[in-house]
C-alpha cells in the first residue's frame, strides 16, 4: 500500500503535468499562424460609397505565416483579384497599416483577404513634393485636384499668398512636375489649369488664429516632411516658424493627407501656445459674385464661383468641412465664408478642405458641388463599419 506522502506527491506531479500541457498547448495555439485576414466592410447607410479608404493595422495581421509588411496582398474575397494597397508609415521609420479602397453600395457589405504575397506594382494616383524652383511652393496632388501651399521664400516676392492655392483638373494623369516644368499653368491646356486667386486669404480652405475680426497669419511654411507618398494615399507635414497671436506666441504644424478618388483633403492643425485659441477655418469669396452656401447642420462652408473671374476657363467650388464642436461660430464677412472654432483645452484642429470644376465633368453646377459637400459631411459622421477576423 503507498505511502500518504507517496500519494500526494504523485498527485502533485500530476497537477504539475497537466499544467504545463495545458500551457504549452496554449503557447503552441497562441503561435498558431493562419494563411490569411478577412476584412469585412459594412455600409448600413441609404446611399453608395466610392472611392471609400480602408486602413488595416498590421498588428491585426501579425498571425498571417510569414508575415512581413512589404509582401501583403489584397483580394476581393468574391473575385479573388488583386486589389491595390499600399502600407502606411505616417512618417515612421517601422510601417503602422495597410489601405485599399474599395466601392460599397448602400445598406451592404463586401469582404476583402489580406494574405502573404508579393503586391503588383499599382498606378500611382497621388503624389506631393516641395518645388525648390518656385519659392518652395509645396504642391501635392490625386486623379483628381491639385493644391499648393506656399514657401517662405515667396515671403520677400511679388504676388504673395497665403491660403492654399487649388490647381483644377480634367485628367486623372499626375501633372505637378508637367505644369511646373512648362510654367504655363496660368493657362488652360487641355488639362487643367492653375485660375484660383488667393492673394492674402485663406484660399481654398486654410485654418489660420483668429483675433476679433483679423486672421493672423504666420510666416509661410519653413520646413517640411513627407510622410507617404503614394500610390493611393499622400500625407505630409508642415512646419511654420513661432509667431504673435494677441501677445502669445504661437507655433503651428499642419498635417495635411489626401487620398485617390477625393476631392477633399484632411488636414490636421497643432497648436503650441498658452491659453485658448480662436480660429478660422474657412475660404475665400473673391469679387463677390459666387454661390453662397452654409449649412450649420452638416458643419459646412462652401463657394462657387467664376475661375479667375473668367467664364472661359468654367466655375470653380471650395469648401471646408468641420467636425462638429459646441464653441464653433459661422460667418460670412467681406472676403470669407467661416467657421470659427475655439480650441479651448485642445490643440489639435482636424478639418476637411477642398474642390471641383464645373470643366472636369463632375460639377455641372454649384448644386452638384454644395451636394457633394454635405454627403462628404454626412459620410463622416457615419463611417463604414470595418470588422477584421
Amino acid at each position: 500500500m503507498f505511502s500518504k506522502s507517496f500519494t500526494n506527491s504523485f498527485k502533485f506531479q500530476l497537477l504539475a503535468f497537466v499544467i504545463l500541457s495545458s500551457l504549452m498547448s496554449f503557447k503552441a495555439l497562441k503561435k498558431t499562424k493562419i494563411s490569411s485576414v478577412s476584412v469585412i466592410i459594412t455600409n448600413s447607410s441609404s446611399y453608395n460609397r466610392n472611392a471609400e479608404t480602408i486602413e488595416v493595422p498590421l498588428t491585426s495581421l501579425s498571425k498571417i505565416n510569414g508575415f512581413k509588411s512589404n509582401e501583403l496582398i489584397v483580394k476581393n474575397a468574391k473575385t479573388g483579384k488583386e486589389v491595390p494597397s499600399q502600407v502606411i508609415y505616417n512618417g515612421n521609420t517601422a510601417p503602422q497599416s495597410i489601405i485599399f479602397q474599395t466601392n460599397v453600395k448602400a445598406s451592404s457589405s463586401q469582404t476583402f483577404s489580406i494574405s502573404k504575397g508579393i503586391p503588383s506594382i499599382y498606378k500611382v494616383k497621388t503624389y506631393c513634393r516641395q518645388v525648390p524652383e518656385r519659392f518652395d511652393d509645396f504642391a501635392w496632388e490625386n486623379d483628381k485636384v491639385a493644391f499648393r501651399f506656399y514657401g517662405e521664400a515667396l515671403e520677400s516676392q511679388s504676388g504673395m499668398a497665403k491660403g492654399i492655392d487649388f490647381w483644377v483638373k480634367r485628367t486623372t494623369d499626375l501633372v505637378i512636375d508637367k505644369w511646373y516644368k512648362l510654367d504655363n499653368y496660368h493657362n488652360d491646356n487641355g488639362e487643367g489649369v492653375d485660375a484660383y486667386h488667393v492673394g492674402m486669404t485663406l484660399g481654398a480652405g486654410n485654418a489660420e488664429p483668429i483675433v476679433g475680426d483679423e486672421i493672423i497669419f504666420p510666416i509661410n511654411y519653413s520646413s517640411y516632411k513627407v510622410l507617404d507618398n503614394g500610390p493611393i494615399r499622400v500625407s505630409f507635414k508642415l512646419m511654420y516658424k513661432p509667431f504673435l497671436v494677441n501677445g502669445k506666441q504661437v507655433t503651428e504644424t499642419k498635417i495635411v493627407t489626401l487620398d485617390a478618388g477625393s476631392q477633399m483633403n484632411k488636414i490636421t492643425n497643432n497648436y503650441k501656445t498658452d491659453g485658448d485659441l480662436n480660429i478660422s477655418i474657412g475660404v475665400t469669396k473673391h469679387i463677390g459674385d459666387g454661390k453662397v452656401r452654409i449649412d450649420r447642420s452638416n458643419n459646412l462652408v462652401a463657394y462657387w464661383d467664376k475661375a479667375d473671374g473668367k467664364v472661359d476657363n468654367g466655375f470653380m467650388g471650395v469648401g471646408v468641412v468641420v467636425p462638429f464642436s459646441k464653441n464653433q461660430e459661422f460667418k460670412d464677412t467681406k472676403q470669407h465664408l467661416l467657421i470659427i472654432d475655439k480650441l479651448a483645452g485642445r490643440r489639435n484642429l482636424t478639418y476637411y478642405q477642398g474642390g471641383g470644376w464645373s470643366k472636369s465633368g463632375n460639377f455641372n453646377s454649384e448644386v452638384a458641388w454644395f451636394n457633394y459637400l454635405e454627403n462628404f459631411s454626412k459620410q463622416l459622421k457615419h463611417p463604414l463599419k470595418v470588422l477584421i477576423k
